[in-house]
């Protein structure tokens, strides 16, 4: 069974893997701000071949500078792909070569999918709506008099709400336990 790594092993190991970061982030033209984050993978990935270190074939310095170059290449291609995947024009943009250069690309994106959806992220009408008309049921099954309350135990848990709030702990707590009565006598359960 091979040997854990020692603080010594780290403090030997450390600047190569800083070395080698620094000629990933070079090499993949990444963000400089980027460059401790390589840095970390290259050691956890390190941690994880460990096991794999024979010192009869070499030393450790060689297996990390190899360990470190393997990961760094596969660091680099996932950047290029997600930059490559990337759209670079901006929302101000002019639609060039659609025959609609006189709009922009943010006058072109429904107002329904919205910046988000353009960026990749997920957009479901269909759910969007039915959050609307759930919020819209459990705000019909709750008195007008905790609406305050709801809007506040968003940001607050009952417990700052009890201890600066105008109510005291013990009515702020049978209220939200009122509260969820209603809600469930509406058809409005506790997601589990």
């Amino acid at each position: 069974m091979p040997q854990p790594l020692s603080l010594a092993d780290l403090s030997r190991l450390h600047p190569i893997a800083a070395r080698e970061a620094r000629r990933v982030c070079r090499i993949a033209r990444m963000p400089t701000q980027e460059r401790e984050d390589v840095q970390q993978e290259m050691l956890l990935d390190l941690l994880g071949r460990i096991a794999a270190f024979d010192p009869s074939r070499g030393s450790l310095e060689a297996f990390a500078t190899v360990c470190f170059r393997h990961r760094g290449i596969r660091l680099a291609e996932r950047f290029r792909r997600e930059r490559a995947a990337r759209d670079d024009r901006g929302l101000d943009d002019p639609l060039l070569g659609t025959g609609k250069e006189h709009l922009t690309l943010a006058e072109v994106i429904p107002e329904s999918e919205g910046y988000a959806a353009w960026c990749g992220q997920q957009t479901d009408a269909v759910a969007a709506v039915e959050r609307r008309l759930d919020l819209d049921r459990a705000s019909a099954a709750l008195d007008g008099r905790d609406h305050p309350i709801c809007a506040a135990l968003v940001e607050h848990t009952p417990h700052e709400l009890g201890r600066r709030g105008p109510l005291p702990r013990s009515v702020l707590y049978r209220r939200i336990a009122e509260m969820r009565l209603r809600l469930l006598a509406a058809g409005i359960a506790a997601a589990a």
